[in-house]
């Protein structure tokens, strides 16, 4: 029997739905209460990077990359939605493609 596998565009928004939702919940939290939570997510990164075959060091890079995503992601929520838009959203709204017909912007 042949087992199911998930795409990797699948598996990609799977995991960005993931580390916005955390995102999310990071923001919602004073900021002296979020380290913790960061170096959780450094420790699962580095191990998950690590499980696949990055080297030690690799791993870390990763991690620490990863961190930063989310620390980053977490200040563009804190100055995009309000505190109340920000607690209630699930998703993120859908992205707008810069030099789409969308914006009136033509792409170079």
């Amino acid at each position: 029997m042949r087992s199911k596998r998930m795409s990797v565009g699948t598996a990609l928004e799977q995991l960005l739905r993931l580390i916005y939702r955390r995102a999310m919940k990071l923001a919602a939290l004073p900021e002296d209460e979020r380290d913790s939570h960061y170096d959780l997510i450094r420790l699962s990164c580095c191990a998950a990077a690590e499980h696949i075959g990055q080297s030690p060091d690799e791993a870390a890079i990763t991690a620490n990359d990863m961190v930063a995503f989310v620390r980053a992601l977490v200040g563009i929520i804190e100055v995009g939605c309000g505190s109340d838009q920000a607690r209630s959203a699930d998703l993120p709204p859908p992205a707008r493609h810069f030099g789409s017909r969308e914006n009136g912007t033509t792409r170079i």
